[in-house]
């Protein structure tokens, strides 16, 4: 059963319970005040007849009269019947309970009466052939006897009237609920409607759809449900995005490692079977053997290299302090050899800071960058290395003079087995991991890989750093510098003014 019908069939049975039951409890409570009505108006009754009885024996005392006591007693209580208005049936009884006067008193057994008490009035509800009564009857003494006075009021009228109400609010009762079922639908379907969306956004997200949302509609706390739920989905979407690149990444990453591992493999097998099958001169097995050693070395590097790209993956030891120069001066000692060989210049601009960096882990990142301005660069070209701090941390840079990358998004050199001469390359036994390698290392440091390159001009990689991999000094003297740059600013804005 659905949220709206649920809410709607509760509220129904509420307020049909509510509306009948104060319904049928008016009915009742009405019923009552009537009925308790007519008990006082018999009470008022009876003593009035009560006053004209006691009243009408006072005068007989002093009125002489042929007729012996009881018969004149009869007669005066029947002339007294007979001349007041009465609203109600009456009957006098003696002692006895003889008859000795009555007007419109119903016929009643007289097994279903009893006869009260001195000073006791007994009231009861009778069944007539014309339907209900209330009976009353009180003892009333009179000069030396004792009178049975007993009154009577139909409840007929009482009971049809209750009956016609019951009737009426029968039919009320229905057109209430009729118009209230329609009113608890409609609203119903309102105030469940952003529930519905946000379970049919649901359905979908589970389904696939992850760029589902659902509108913000409904009372507040619904468009902020509806709000929170877009949120998460889009999340999830972001997710879901990055696991499918990651995904695809991966592919090309296992696609990439299969062919460079595959291409020395079968040149390893090949010179292999070769030797193994032909009869060669000492100068072509020496050849092949020289063949199959740089594939083999190849391979090495290639499983080195992955080796670095998973342990730059995983979150770095603590770092410890070095001296940015003294690091930048190790990295040029590796280079001097390369750079001899390919004439090439060396310019080194290094500001004396403090750094937390991983240190054999960043001499591999540099270094990789370093080798491949040397392989890109022309003789007797130059190669710049320059180290310093930036309103937003510090950085190092690796600039070289050599032809430049071709592809119009440099950044793409940092993804895995991506190249940008496959020939230079080959030539270098390279296999496209160096900028990635370096690209994982300085992430895992907080930092991040820039490059910018012009074809036939050179390139430019930055190593770009967080000021929270600068040491407390170091920090101290960045702040300075920063501060000595600003106030250049303000002294060139001001002369540029005066003049």
């Amino acid at each position: 059963m659905k949220l709206r019908h649920q809410l709607a069939l509760s509220a129904f049975a509420v307020f049909a319970l509510i509306f009948s039951g104060s319904g049928l409890t008016l009915i009742e409570i009405s019923a009552r005040l009537r009925q308790q009505d007519q008990i006082d108006a018999l009470i008022a009754q009876n003593r009035a007849i009560d006053g004209m009885l006691s009243s009408a024996a006072a005068l007989m005392a002093f009125t002489p009269s042929s007729f012996s006591p009881q018969r004149q007693l009869q007669n005066q209580l029947e002339k007294i019947l007979a001349d007041s208005a009465l609203e109600t049936g009456v009957r006098i009884l003696d002692e006895e309970g003889r008859i000795m006067a009555d007007s419109g008193f119903p016929e009643i057994d007289d097994d279903q009466m009893e006869t009260p008490q001195n000073d006791q009035i007994w009231m009861k509800i009778k069944n007539t052939a014309a339907g209900p009564v209330l009976i009353s009857a009180h003892v009333l003494p009179l000069n030396d006897t004792r009178l049975i006075i007993q009154s009577s009021a139909d409840l007929g009228a009482l009971r049809r009237n209750v009956q016609n109400q019951l009737g009426l609010f029968f039919f009320i009762n229905l057109a209430a609920y009729a118009v209230y079922w329609l009113a608890l639908i409609v609203v119903s379907r309102r105030l469940t409607q952003p529930v519905e969306q946000l379970a049919e956004g649901e359905r979908q997200i589970a389904g696939g759809r992850w760029s589902q949302r659902v509108p913000g509609s409904g009372a507040q706390e619904l468009k902020t449900l509806a709000e929170n739920f877009n949120r998460m989905a889009e999340t999830v979407e972001q997710k879901v995005a990055e696991l499918e690149t990651e995904n695809q990444e991966k592919e090309i990453f296992i696609n990439n490692l299969s062919h460079e591992m595959k291409t020395p493999l079968t040149s390893i097998l090949g010179y292999t079977q070769l030797l193994r099958r032909t009869k060669m001169s000492p100068q072509d097995a020496e050849q092949a053997l020289d063949i199959i050693e740089s594939e083999a070395r190849r391979m090495e590097r290639l499983s080195s290299r992955l080796m670095q790209l998973i342990v730059a993956a995983r979150p770095l030891s603590e770092c410890s302090a070095a001296a940015l120069d003294s690091f930048i001066e190790q990295a040029v000692l590796r280079l001097k050899p390369a750079l001899r060989e390919k004439s090439l210049r060396l310019c080194v601009e290094c500001e004396p800071l403090t750094v937390l960096i991983d240190e054999e882990l960043m001499q591999a990142a540099l270094r990789n960058v370093l080798d491949n301005a040397v392989k890109a660069s022309q003789p007797q070209t130059l190669i710049t290395i320059e180290a310093k701090t930036t309103e937003t941390g510090w950085q190092i840079t690796v600039r070289d003079e050599g032809c430049g990358i071709q592809d119009p998004h440099p950044e793409r050199m940092l993804q895995p087995f991506v190249m940008e001469d496959q020939a230079r390359s080959r030539k270098h036994h390279g296999a496209g991991l160096g900028l990635a390698l370096t690209q994982r290392i300085v992430q895992a440091h907080g930092g991040m890989v820039e490059i910018e390159s012009q074809p036939g001009h050179g390139t430019e990689v930055r190593f770009v750093f967080p000021p929270e991999t600068l040491a407390a000094d170091a920090k101290a003297e960045a702040s300075q510098t920063k501060a000595r740059m600003g106030k250049s600013e303000q002294d060139k804005e001001k002369t540029h003014e005066e003049q």
